[in-house]
């Protein structure tokens, strides 16, 4: 069997897949591995110096873990989580990168504090990925001043270190039209969301890559003349990330930590194979 992998469609945060020949089984481990196990760098400590604003430092503190951190150097530069989760961030320049949030109000003035001040001062790799998600409203004669400590985390211990937002793995459709059947009403055109069935120079034309098996075209049909399936050997990989990491990487990724979870599940095998004597 022929394996394949085709980009369909690609955007700065954004790619989609098509592959053959590719278990379905696998495709699943990509999707579960790119939201789960592919690390990133998010906010995991806080200390504040001073906090006047309206909102606790709990909040703050849930607010700032929750902002993308660009992690495209991280993951080559830093130590692993497993290595980190119990090391103190004041005396670990491998496991954790420092940002710092130094606000203030004068009189009268009411402020918006923005990702954007949020400043790296360890490491200028390590910074939001978007400049305008508001953190905090400051009112007047308000402060806020606290250092922030990322690290390299996985989204199955908490979504903060989850490098995509959407991760789908779907089928390939088979459409066909029978054409001695079609009378070219396009009732099936003018239900389809996607544009897979459009009526052109009088006759139907099918797009089987614009389809999501919806099967509104197969209802609206008055003489049965559309048959809709899927590919057993087709499927499409949509990956969308949060910033932090590309799309790109974010598979590749993927693909390494089944590689490592696959060759641990082997190695532990051999090992009971070896004692049993077999």
């Amino acid at each position: 069997m022929s394996y394949s992998v085709t980009v369909v469609e690609k955007g700065r945060n954004y790619v989609r897949l098509l592959f053959r020949g590719v278990p379905l089984a696998l495709l699943n481990a990509v999707r579960r591995a790119s939201m789960e196990y592919v690390p990133t760098m998010a906010i995991d400590f806080v200390t504040f110096n001073n906090n006047t604003s309206p909102l606790h430092d709990e909040i703050i503190a849930h607010r700032l873990g929750l902002t993308p951190l660009y992690s495209e150097e991280a993951i080559r530069k830093y130590r692993g989580p497993e290595e980190c989760v119990d090391v103190s961030p004041e005396v670990s320049t491998d496991c954790y990168a420092v940002l710092s949030l130094q606000e203030s109000t004068g009189d009268g003035e009411v402020k918006t504090v923005y990702s954007s001040d949020l400043k790296p001062v360890t490491d200028p790799d390590v910074k939001p990925v978007y400049d305008k998600i508001p953190l905090i409203v400051l009112g007047p004669k308000q402060e806020v001043s606290l250092d922030a400590y990322a690290r390299l985390g996985r989204g199955v211990d908490h979504i903060k270190w989850s490098p995509v937002t959407t991760a789908v793995v779907t089928y390939s459709a088979r459409l066909n039209v029978d054409l001695g059947l079609c009378t070219l009403c396009g009732k099936c055109a003018e239900v389809c969301p996607r544009g897979a069935l459009t009526i052109e120079g009088g006759t139907i034309v099918a797009r089987e890559e614009k389809c999501i098996l919806c099967r509104q075209c197969v209802r609206a049909c008055p003489v049965e003349a559309i048959s809709l399936g899927f590919k057993e050997d087709e499927f499409y990989l949509d990956i969308e990330s949060s910033g932090a990491l590309r799309p790109e990487t974010v598979i590749v990724e993927a693909f390494k930590v089944i590689t490592s979870k696959l060759d641990a599940f082997l190695s532990a095998l051999n090992s009971i194979k070896a004692q049993s004597g077999g």
